[in-house]
């Protein structure tokens, strides 16, 4: 059963959701933190007034939420995402990526991987971006996503090309290779 000042909380921030989605953001942003004054733990009021802050402009106070909102096992992993963006759009590219490797860390989902995927492109980490396509071909499989294992499988093919060098799966090891063959047979799996 919850608590008396958890339901508070929870209509604070529910109706702070209804002003947001009419547009009355000053007060949807006063219904967000009253919320947050009566329950802490309310990790979606924190990922909403993080998003309200950052859609205002105002960067640091968005940064100084998302890292209240990241403490809460609930909403780590969004915020972490969500801080993550934020950090790229300011240009902080390797808090950015730090911040998307702790989400995927803490969730995976496959969006969140295809972003990271994509990071490790643009900054030519190669091998990290094929072992990471390489989760996405996976999760993909298992889902059944036929579509997303295509667009994932040819990301592969094309990474391997690209970390050759640096990837044991790339071509077979030799004959008396045997540190090659099991770093072969492992990556297979």
């Amino acid at each position: 059963m919850e608590s008396w000042s958890r339901r508070l909380a929870l209509t604070h921030f529910v109706h702070g959701t209804e002003l947001e989605r009419r547009g009355e953001i000053a007060q949807a942003l006063s219904e967000y933190t009253a919320s947050l004054a009566v329950d802490s733990t309310l990790g979606e009021a924190y990922l909403r007034l993080g998003s309200l802050r950052e859609r205002m402009g105002d960067a640091r106070e968005a940064e100084l939420v998302y890292s209240e909102a990241v403490r809460l096992g609930d909403t780590q992993g969004r915020a972490l995402l969500q801080r993550s963006h934020l950090y790229r759009a300011a240009g902080r590219s390797e808090l950015a990526l730090r911040d998307l490797e702790a989400a995927v860390a803490v969730e995976a989902n496959r969006e969140a991987l295809q972003e990271l995927a994509q990071h490790y492109v643009e900054a030519h980490a190669f091998s990290a971006a094929l072992f990471t396509f390489r989760r996405i071909v996976a999760s993909a499989e298992a889902s059944g996503d036929s579509t997303s294992l295509a667009a994932a499988r040819l990301e592969v093919r094309a990474l391997r090309v690209l970390a050759a060098e640096s990837d044991p799966t790339s071509e077979r090891a030799k004959r008396h290779d045997w540190v090659g063959r099991a770093l072969f047979a492992i990556a297979r799996r």
